[in-house]
């Protein structure tokens, strides 16, 4: 009997702990479209902040749903150091390859292990948008996770999973960016500066205030000490008399 018969006769069996974990990533999701559709475009940064921290909580419960994703793409060795020179048809793990190699080697130029499929390597990271952040973009995202988890379930693929993660991901990175300090000064240099009230207009970063109050100020010749004779102590003032006794 093959592997796929024996698997059929057994029936589906569901991870562990997937119809508890997809339950809170449904109640987490519930709320939050009616939560974002109070805002509007010019919000304050703080109002995106419960926002962005339930999407990173609804992305790290769907991650954890979602098979582990591999830097390699080696089951031995998922997050080990790449190969920058991998030979087509290798894998991008340095250890394996390295093995490869000295198996070619020893056997005369035959190859001593066959690479791992393309199809089981997984992908690597997690997928961050372009910019502009906007709020519309936001919204765009989340009607794309909200499609997404409409059609979940606990028999789902794991490639269901996988897909949800990287969509609640593009969604957090943008609420995370909507929620951060506006630059209020105006610097590129420092976007998150606070506004020094005594700059002209345009130039309100504190910090580049400072830095160019500190150019401007007239350079002072150093004052050099007298140099002490050798066997001679210096005789510092004292600032306060000892008391009597």
């Amino acid at each position: 009997m093959s592997p796929q018969d024996q698997h059929g006769s057994r029936g589906y069996s569901v991870p562990t702990g997937r119809p508890y974990a997809l339950k809170e990533l449904q109640a987490g999701l519930g709320s939050l479209g009616d939560h974002l559709r109070e805002l509007y475009d010019g919000s304050h940064p703080a109002e995106y902040e419960g926002i962005a921290d339930a999407l990173y909580t609804a992305f790290q419960t769907a991650a954890g749903l979602a098979p582990a994703k591999s830097y390699t793409g080696c089951p031995e060795h998922p997050n080990g150091a790449l190969d920058p020179e991998a030979p087509d048809g290798w894998g991008r793990c340095l250890i394996c390859n390295d093995r490869r190699r000295l198996g070619l080697r020893s056997r005369g130029g035959r190859p001593a292990a066959a690479a791992p499929p393309a199809g089981e390597q997984r992908r690597l990271g997690y997928p961050v948008p372009e910019p502009p952040y906007t709020h519309e973009v936001l919204r765009a995202q989340l009607r794309t996770v909200e499609d997404r988890r409409f059609h979940l379930s606990i028999s789902s693929p794991a490639e269901d999973f996988v897909r949800l993660a990287d969509d609640l991901h593009r969604a957090f990175i943008v609420a995370r960016e909507l929620s951060r300090p506006r630059n209020a000064s105006g610097c590129s240099e420092h976007p998150g500066a606070p506004i020094d009230p005594d700059a002209p207009p345009g130039e309100g970063c504190i910090f580049c205030a400072g830095r160019k109050r500190r150019a401007q100020r007239p350079a002072q010749t150093p004052e050099m000490l007298p140099r002490i004779k050798r066997g001679e102590r210096r005789q510092l003032q004292r600032r306060f008399e000892r008391p009597p006794g």
